[in-house]
């Protein structure tokens, strides 16, 4: 059996791992998701409130694509405390757990590829971008991405159950590397959700920059010259985004696909490529807050805000002292 799940302080320990190595990934699990947490909760907060105020297309897929984050780092709770303790909840819950976990990472991938196309139309033929657009309701465009995403994911409520380790815990894992079903599986979705989609990016983002690089803005025409630098500053914010998402996950992919083939065992190795695909998720809103204009514009606006405030109550106190002091 393998097990293919985000790491935990208890999954070093029960690699035997020695402690240096062990603390080392207690405190890089603790501070990741304390940061894929806070950042994401924050995205989502901000696009509601930029959304409120007007339409902006953008906004939803981008929101998708933080709930995708914020899903796969809470569900990676249960399988800390699984490794910890041992798996609760039973075999109902262990199904359901892999299942919305792979599902979160689908979504991920899916958001990815939507984002590259809509920004590609946007910067190749803006005039049919906008009236071909699904205005005000582009929130079907998350039902679409998380649907497609739950069915894809579905059989592999078949691959995980509860089983019983060595040393007599419950574990959730995955069914036996020789079991052909899984490995078909994973060999398919690897190919459809990663592979090829992770082309698709580079191939339109390729187009992006080509486009930008050769396009020839009047210097007298300050609308597109604005509208110029919106395109670039969001294929920089794309670009980043691609190029975390494939150096977090690429490891983890190719691993496990050997993994499942029988020419690699798990170790070492294969729990670090674990750990970065857990770090993907805490990098995405920081990428939006450093890349992004309007996420970053808010920011601002509440640390000014929160400075304004506390700048006040210095001065009340500063005043109560000196009247009453």
């Amino acid at each position: 059996m393998i097990e293919s799940k985000p790491i935990s302080l208890a999954m070093a320990i029960s690699d035997n791992f020695s402690t240096p190595i062990v603390v080392l990934f207690a405190v890089f699990y603790t501070s990741v998701f304390i940061l894929s947490t806070v950042g994401n909760t924050w995205v989502l907060v901000t696009c509601y409130k930029t959304l409120k105020r007007r339409h902006f297309p953008f906004m939803w897929l981008l929101a998708t694509l933080a709930s995708a984050d914020l899903s796969f780092t809470l569900l990676t709770v249960f399988t800390s405390v699984g490794y910890f303790h041992q798996w609760v909840g039973g075999n109902s819950t262990c199904k359901l757990q892999g299942f919305l976990l792979e599902a979160s990472y689908t979504a991920s991938i899916i958001t990815l590829v939507m984002i590259s196309y809509q920004r590609r139309k946007a910067l190749t033929d803006p005039f049919n971008a906008r009236t071909r657009s699904w205005p005000y309701r582009e929130y079907t465009k998350l039902v679409i991405i998380w649907g497609l995403s739950l069915a894809v994911c579905s059989p592999l409520v078949r691959i995980y159950f509860v089983s019983t380790n060595k040393n007599g815990k419950l574990v959730c894992v995955t069914k036996a590397r020789e079991d052909t079903n899984p490995k078909l599986y994973y060999s398919l979705h690897t190919t459809f959700f990663f592979a090829i989609p992770l082309l698709c990016i580079i191939l339109t983002q390729c187009c992006i920059f080509r486009t930008l690089r050769t396009s020839v803005v009047p210097i007298s025409n300050l609308y597109m010259k604005r509208s110029n630098q919106r395109h670039r500053k969001a294929a920089k914010t794309l670009l980043a985004l691609t190029i975390a998402f494939m150096l977090c996950w690429s490891p983890f992919m190719i691993t496990r696909t050997l993994i499942y083939f029988q020419m690699a065992s798990p170790g070492l190795g294969w729990r670090a490529s674990q750990l970065l695909i857990f770090l993907n998720a805490a990098l995405d809103p920081l990428l939006y807050g450093f890349f992004g204009g309007n996420l970053k514009s808010s920011f601002r606006r509440v640390l000014l805000r929160s400075n304004d405030i506390l700048c006040y109550h210095r001065r009340a106190d500063r005043v109560h002292t000196t009247s009453f002091g």
